[in-house]
């Protein structure tokens, strides 16, 4: 190794792990082995949450748990996670351990979210809502420390210029088992209740033990300084303009962010639908992932991700002026299979977050922009909650509302374009 004056050592440290890192994203064969195994995890904790989290969302609305409080707990929860997001992402940047730096959230919390949700289904009758909420409570906690840490293998592990086309494999993955667990959720639930939770238990403990394989890359980046709140935003501060592009991500999803929350209490309330229906409706929109991810991928690798979210934004247009004539099962599926077309676009905001970013550093970009946009996401649903509650359970009070944050997002990238344009001139 070429020898340089360094008394401490660390920049020896930071040449090989230049060198590791530099063959690591190399070998093809690697990144797509662990594309995979990661695409094994995430379908099944994603099958399992689509077809779970709807069921206990449900069972607590006709214990009594209406809109309003289900919002507030969500709330609170996004506000818990803004916090908890901003520590896990520089805890997690700096941690050394044999099992990398990610895996080890996932196997501290997924025990606790698999035990929430098995036990879940056997407290009947309104007598034990306090016990189902703190359930629910407890998943929420440990779901947010995994999905502050694991998600960022997805992009630990792949080289950056084809980062987008390499998580389209998830897209697609996640997109035809959400079809197929959607479309057979009616009949798991008719087998018995608990069975589709005591099911999802298992598949979740299954897809945990494919973390094992994952070979994450050669960083070392040991903590040399104390955790204080400041400390993720000092890293991301190093470019202010960053902040503009933080709060455009945060808020151009704010439509599809309001019709996934409340999709499914629109559905019964107002449209009448049971929830086999439901499911059976909303199945189909998953198939377009497996269409559109790779294209949509390959879109924002090639012309970046500005044009995308500029889309994004006319597509939500299109689906929030649909969803004002939507009064039955089959509108419903013409307007989940809409929504489901615009997800894969969302990438693109993502994409200009994760490419901003030092790999080192990565886990402190992207909590800033998470503690942000989860701090955001409390307020925008505690708000479109209370007014949809206020508005006689009119669901396309809070559907407006996401509406018009989608469109001030949109202005914020406008900003955020304008500035960098300006820079690159000078």
């Amino acid at each position: 190794m070429l020898k340089i004056s360094d008394p401490d050592g660390f920049g020896a440290i930071e040449l090989q792990q230049s060198s590791d890192l530099t063959a690591y994203y190399a070998d093809k064969r690697l990144m797509w082995r662990n594309v995979i195994l990661i695409s094994l995890c995430n379908v099944g904790w994603g099958a399992v949450g689509g077809i779970v989290g709807p069921l206990i969302t449900l069972r607590l609305l006709e214990l009594g748990l209406r809109e309003n409080i289900q919002a507030s707990i969500s709330s609170v929860n996004m506000v818990a996670l803004a916090f908890l997001v901003v520590y896990l992402g520089w805890k997690s940047d700096r941690t050394v351990s044999r099992y990398g730096r990610r895996k080890p959230y996932l196997f501290l919390s997924a025990p606790f979210i698999i035990a929430a949700t098995a036990l879940f289904p056997f407290f009947n009758g309104a007598h034990f809502l306090w016990v189902l909420v703190l359930l629910n409570l407890t998943s929420m906690f440990f779901m947010d420390i995994k999905a502050c840490t694991f998600s960022l293998l997805n992009i630990d592990c792949v080289a950056q210029n084809v980062l987008a086309r390499a998580n389209s494999a998830l897209v697609i993955s996640g997109g035809l088992v959400g079809f197929l667990s959607m479309q057979f959720a009616g009949n798991l639930i008719r087998v018995a209740e608990w069975f589709p939770f005591v099911l999802g238990a298992a598949i979740m403990t299954l897809t945990t033990i494919c973390a094992f394989w994952i070979k994450e890359p050669p960083i070392r980046y040991p903590t040399t300084e104390r955790f204080r709140i400041w400390s993720t935003f000092k890293v991301a501060a190093q470019d202010k303009r960053f902040f503009w592009l933080v709060a455009g991500v945060s808020m151009i999803q704010s439509y599809l962010r309001m019709n996934s929350f409340w999709v499914w209490f629109w559905a019964k309330e107002t449209l009448g639908l049971e929830r086999g229906e439901i499911f059976s409706a909303l199945s189909w929109a998953g198939l377009l992932n497996i269409v559109l991810a790779y294209p949509i991928g390959w879109v924002i690798d090639r012309f970046g991700g500005f044009r995308v979210v500029v889309m994004l934004w006319i597509g939500q247009l299109l689906c929030f002026c649909w969803a004002l004539n939507v009064h039955d099962k089959t509108g419903l599926i013409i307007l989940s299979i809409a929504t489901t077309v615009l997800s894969p676009l969302y990438a693109g905001a993502d994409i200009m977050i994760f490419k901003s970013a030092p790999r080192k550093d990565i886990g402190s970009y992207t909590s800033t922009n998470s503690f942000f946009r989860n701090g955001y996401s409390a307020l925008l649903c505690m708000v479109a909650g209370w007014a949809i509650y206020a508005g006689g359970s009119n669901f396309l009070v809070g559907f407006s509302i996401g509406m018009a944050m989608s469109t001030v997002g949109l202005i914020m990238f406008f900003i955020h374009h304008r500035l960098m344009s300006r820079k690159l001139s000078d």
